[in-house]
């Protein structure tokens, strides 16, 4: 799903410092824009092919989230 649709749900759905699950992970999308909005996240996936991507992916969101 596009990072701007999720944003946008979070943002409809959850108060800031929330917990987001998201239990179909899949690259983490749902945690990136969760991170960028102040929201925790949780993701679970059955791939660590997958979970490997979002962790990687979530890094550089926080190391992004920092440099602003």
């Amino acid at each position: 799903k596009p990072l701007a649709l999720l944003e946008r749900v979070i943002e409809a759905s959850a108060p800031e410092e929330a917990l987001i699950l998201d239990p179909f992970n899949g690259s983490g999308t749902t945690g990136v824009a969760a991170l960028k909005l102040g929201r925790q996240y949780v993701g679970i996936d059955l791939d660590a092919r997958y979970l490997e991507l979002a962790r990687k992916r979530l890094v550089e969101a926080e190391r992004g989230a920092r440099a602003h």
